[in-house]
């Protein structure tokens, strides 16, 4: 699945983190994410994927060729995480995808702030931990619906499924090639 900015195909890379992808269910950011790690990890890059449901994992799996560069936390646990954060040899060579972070506490903000190979994807609005999350600076933001506390320009009427991407790379709208 190709990830599209105004229907040219883009690879992301390590320059273009931390990433930040923000929207309400039903408007397409998880499927996005999911979609975004596995692209990376089947481009050859190590990541780590954290998700409080068991569904984001299966569906992660069935988009990856190998699982041997992924580490896939099965535990939607936030000690599971910082334990697994605290202890990966490899850590800084690795994308981190934390999903759903409205289901978290500020210890998971707390246990990756420092590194650079994040990607912090939900609901901004139910976040509990937006004020410190808003002040990060990421190398790219990508909105799939308007955020009540981190208001951006140019999201109104977004097509479901199609959100809009800010960086100094890029600038447009961004969506999945589905196949």
């Amino acid at each position: 699945m190709n990830i599209l900015i105004d229907d040219q195909e883009l690879n992301f890379a390590k320059d273009d983190f931390p990433m930040l992808i923000s929207g309400t269910d039903n408007t397409g950011t998880s499927f996005f994410s999911i979609c975004l790690l596995a692209n990376l990890l089947n481009s050859g890059l190590k990541v780590l994927f954290f998700s409080a449901y068991s569904a984001a994992k299966e569906a992660f799996k069935k988009h990856i060729v190998n699982e041997e560069k992924a580490i896939i936390i099965e535990s939607g646990e936030e000690s599971a995480f910082i334990y697994k954060i605290k202890n990966t040899t490899d850590l800084s060579d690795r994308i981190i995808l934390i999903k759903n972070i409205e289901t978290y506490s500020p210890k998971i903000f707390e246990a990756v702030k420092d590194l650079k190979l994040v990607i912090f994807s939900g609901d901004l609005d139910k976040c509990h931990f937006t004020d410190d999350l808003i002040k990060k600076d990421f190398a790219t933001k990508i909105f799939f619906s308007q955020s009540d506390k981190y208001p951006q320009i140019g999201l109104d009427n977004l097509p479901r499924y199609r959100g809009k991407i800010f960086s100094n790379k890029y600038q447009g709208i961004i969506n999945l090639d589905i196949l």
